[in-house]
């Protein structure tokens, strides 16, 4: 069996959501740097095609994208991953990374013949994959997952995770979605105030901790960034801020639903200052860009999913025992999220504020 290293044209097969891109980075850019004649493709969701296309060394002509999804799901979308399958045998890959675990993601690979398959034998492909990478029971417990992809592409988990080989070449907002007035000689803070994951990763108090930070800081301003499904919830967090803080009318926008697409997004969040927010993908993206961020946990575990940039800070509910494995409408996660205080958020975001850039320590714990 050849080693993944010594193939000349690999398949790596992304995660799924935002927040696993970001987490991958390290690993592929790690591998292309110690690889550069390896030729490496993507195989993604298509609303991730964009960013993968800004990776280094990733070209745009070897990003494919999975088919749409239909309104109802048939087993292993079958039609679709066999004409998956069919399309990358074309290719002539000597081998496949598997980063999902997914049992769609092992036979895509195996119809498409793929001689090496290297990723875990989780949710019963043992057989579907030749090249099996175990993690121990100790690292499942305490790897970053950025780490365990490490493992995957590159055989060891150890070394920095803020090399991503990720930048946005132009940072900035949709035409439109901000007036140019409003960005001019003020700290511009984001603040996203959603999350996929729902209300277990949604802290509950982003008005209050705007209130908290104009108090201190009244030069600074804030745009709300999020989905077209998030403007209202982005809206309403705003109209709270000002009605806490009245001399915030005119320094905040919602440009909630302006970024179409994930590229647009990243190019937002580079624009900013910092950026204020859940344990979400919007979090891991703009850490990526290299934005300071600061993150608001409850019971998730960051330890195994934090912000892998520097730069980063991380507020976390008090007490708690973090847990990778939270649903989408946990009570007690909810609860911890409420235990989190405005102030010491504000305190968070400040304290980026003031510091020199690249002066802040990375997932320092407030």
């Amino acid at each position: 069996m050849r080693s993944v290293a010594s193939c000349s044209s690999i398949l790596i097969v992304s995660p799924n959501w935002l927040g696993d891109f970001v987490m991958a980075l390290p690993a592929v850019t790690r591998f292309h740097r110690a690889h550069p004649g390896v030729r490496l493709s993507i195989l993604c969701k298509p609303f991730l095609r964009d960013l993968w296309t800004k990776v280094d060394g990733i070209a745009p002509e070897r990003v494919f994208t999975f088919p749409p999804q239909g309104v109802k799901k048939s087993f292993l979308q079958t039609r679709e991953t066999f004409a998956m399958g069919r399309q990358l045998r074309a290719c002539g890959f000597e081998a496949a990374v598997l980063f999902p675990n997914s049992f769609r993601s092992a036979l895509i690979a195996a119809v498409a013949g793929i001689p090496v398959r290297r990723g875990t034998g989780l949710h019963a492909r043992r057989f579907l994959i030749n090249d099996p990478v175990r993690f121990s029971a100790g690292e499942t417990r305490t790897l970053h997952q950025s780490r365990e992809y490490l493992k995957l592409l590159c055989g060891d988990s150890a070394g920095d995770l803020s090399e991503t080989g990720f930048a946005s070449a132009r940072p900035g907002f949709p035409a439109g979605a901000v007036p140019s007035a409003f960005l001019q000689g003020a700290p511009l803070i984001g603040v996203i105030p959603g999350a996929a994951r729902g209300d277990s990763k949604r802290w509950p108090f982003f008005a209050q901790a705007i209130a908290h930070i104009t108090g201190a800081c009244p030069e600074a301003r804030f745009v709300c960034l999020g989905t077209d499904k998030e403007h209202p919830l982005c809206e309403q967090t705003l109209q709270e801020a000002v009605a806490l803080a009245p001399q915030l009318a005119g320094r905040l926008v919602n440009a909630a639903g302006t970024t179409r697409g994930t590229a647009d997004f990243f190019d937002a969040l580079c624009a900013c200052s910092c950026v204020l927010c859940n344990d979400s993908g919007g979090m891991h993206l703009a850490s990526a860009g290299g934005v300071p961020v600061v993150a608001v946990y409850g019971l998730t575990d960051p330890a195994k999913t934090g912000p892998i940039g520097k730069g980063a800070i991380i507020v976390q509910a008090e007490g708690v025992r973090p847990s990778r494995a939270i649903a989408r409408t946990d009570p007690a996660a909810a609860a911890a999220l409420r235990s989190v205080s405005p102030d010491r958020v504000a305190a968070a975001c400040l304290a980026v504020l003031r510091a020199k850039p690249g002066t802040v320590a990375a997932a320092a714990a407030m």
